[in-house]
């Protein structure tokens, strides 16, 4: 049985809580928190609320009621329909659907607040919570303490977070290491704590974290952090790059020296993480070789390990992952399965034979001899330009969505050139025009539909017409899995009724 963590030790978000939508900056709640927070133990206390039942929600709310604990769930929405939530109230939990009464009473008898990860921290419950003096828990922060004996590794940053947390997974089971991926990819990291404390050998969690799950944790010390790149996003929620920086830095603010930093050394965000990290250092470059660590050798991946002469893994060509952004997570994930006793010689076998998940840069078809790409998990302007980069062929791009304050006049000079035409949809059309206007052709298109028509009449045989939004998709969609599916549905509808010639296939616009 995993016991839970005790304080002693020094150690694209769920976003459908729907919480007020203040944009008021976490860090203050934070820091007036974490001293209270470090001296909570989730052990001894009986009563708790959470706040916000979205998946990551009602999953802490599962954890907890698991463990005996008497849970009441406030939300500003009602989800009384959905089965997940029934199945918690047939189990004893509480619910209190949008009633701001209800809530302050059951917050009265509680012993601490439990927070959804979409939930922002000008909420007025978490408000109240700390004008009782309640310590305010994230869930990330909760289910670490529950995750007793399993090794957990956490994946951050900005982009490939997904990408790599499968890599990791699929690395440790080539080794014959079980291993579950768990977080913001979508399994919520409460439910595989809990999941695997019937198992007398945990396997190893595996953690994609946001910097929303971040923003609440006090001893959080995963075995291994990788740390993979800090470019601008969500600074609609943090006010500020400095703010979202520090958030995604707190991933190894509470790391021991026996445990492991794997960072970045191409990203000085990322470094200014170690200068006060505890924890052993192992970077990834693709620029240089590193003295511990792994790097791009001409066309070779290449690692050293602690104890080890440096090796090659595999060529760059052997990787099933295009674009140089995918080596660099290849780099971070072979680090991080090193670090937890994996041989070079099977992250070498394993990296081969990966398969990327939906929605990164998936190709989806080529007809005409134009090759339709979805990178609809591109949500932000560092993942646009890394997908639109990818490509030697010129790009027809589909980009915009709900704007997330995001610097768009930043990316013009790596996008002339490259990008015969920009299709834009969605609320930021007006400001991605004004910022992009001049560097490359614009044609205001308003839906994906229309922009992929408009594509399709414009692009050639031999060009490339990519989905790489640089936004949220919550204005048409519901996500950018939607997103990504109506993008490609539309392809094979169109492929259904086109001729296709034997030789047409998405290899002639990769490098």
């Amino acid at each position: 049985m995993m016991k839970p963590r005790t304080c002693g030790r020094e150690d694209e978000p769920d976003v459908s809580e729907n919480a007020n939508n203040s944009n008021e900056n976490p860090a203050s709640s934070a820091q007036r928190n974490a001293e209270r927070l470090r001296d909570f133990d989730p052990r001894w206390a009986d009563r708790f609320v959470v706040l916000g039942a979205g998946r990551s929600g009602l999953a802490a709310a599962r954890l907890l009621a698991s463990l005996g604990k008497f849970v009441t769930v406030c939300d500003d929405g009602n989800r009384s329909d959905d089965e997940a939530v029934q199945a918690l109230a047939e189990g004893g939990a509480d619910f209190i659907w949008a009633n701001r009464t209800g809530a302050e009473v059951a917050l009265g008898c509680a012993e601490a607040l439990v927070v959804s990860p979409g939930v922002p921290a000008g909420h007025s419950l978490i408000a109240s919570a700390e004008a009782r003096g309640l310590p305010i828990v994230g869930e990330l922060e909760l289910a670490w303490r529950f995750s007793g004996d399993a090794r957990i590794v956490a994946v951050t940053g900005t982009n490939g977070k997904t990408t790599v947390t499968m890599l990791i997974r699929h690395l440790l089971e080539a080794a014959g290491l079980p291993a579950v991926e768990t977080g913001n990819i979508g399994h919520p990291f409460s439910d595989a704590v809990r999941e695997a404390a019937a198992d007398p050998k945990p396997p190893i969690l595996v953690v994609e974290v946001s910097s929303f799950q971040l923003e609440w944790v006090a001893r959080f010390a995963p075995d291994v952090a990788v740390l993979l790149n800090i470019t601008p996003d969500h600074l609609d929620r943090h006010g500020s790059m400095k703010e979202y920086a520090e958030a995604k830095r707190r991933i190894a603010q509470f790391q021991r020296a026996d445990q492991t930093l794997v960072v970045n050394q191409d990203d000085a965000a990322c470094l200014a993480a170690t200068q006060d990290a505890r924890a052993r250092l192992v970077f990834f470059s693709l620029d240089r070789p590193v003295d511990l660590g792994a790097w791009v050798d001409d066309d070779r991946l290449a690692i050293a390990a602690e104890g080890s002469k440096p090796h090659g893994l595999i060529e760059l060509d052997e990787l099933p992952l295009f674009g140089m952004h995918n080596a660099a997570n290849a780099l971070a994930a072979a680090c991080a399965a090193s670090a937890l006793g994996v041989g070079r010689k099977t992250i070498a076998r394993a990296l081969k034979t990966f398969q990327a998940a939906p929605h990164r840069l998936e190709s989806v078809a080529t007809v005409g001899g134009v090759e339709f790409v979805n990178d609809s998990k591109a949500t932000n302007l560092d993942a646009l330009v890394k997908a639109v980069e990818s490509f030697n062929a010129p790009v027809h791009l589909i980009a915009g969505g709900r704007d997330k304050d995001s610097p768009f006049a930043s990316v013009r000079s790596r996008l002339e050139g490259r990008v015969a035409c920009a299709y834009l949809i969605g609320e930021a059309s007006d400001r991605i025009a004004q910022a992009w206007d001049g560097a490359v052709k614009i044609a205001p298109c308003e839906t994906m539909d229309k922009a992929l028509e408009a594509a399709r009449v414009a692009a050639c045989a031999g060009e490339v017409v990519l989905l790489a939004p640089g936004c949220a998709s919550f204005d048409q969609f519901a996500n950018y899995a939607e997103r990504g599916e109506a993008f490609a549905r539309w392809v094979r509808e169109l492929q259904a009724r086109t001729p296709q010639t034997k030789h047409e296939t998405a290899e002639s616009a990769r490098p």
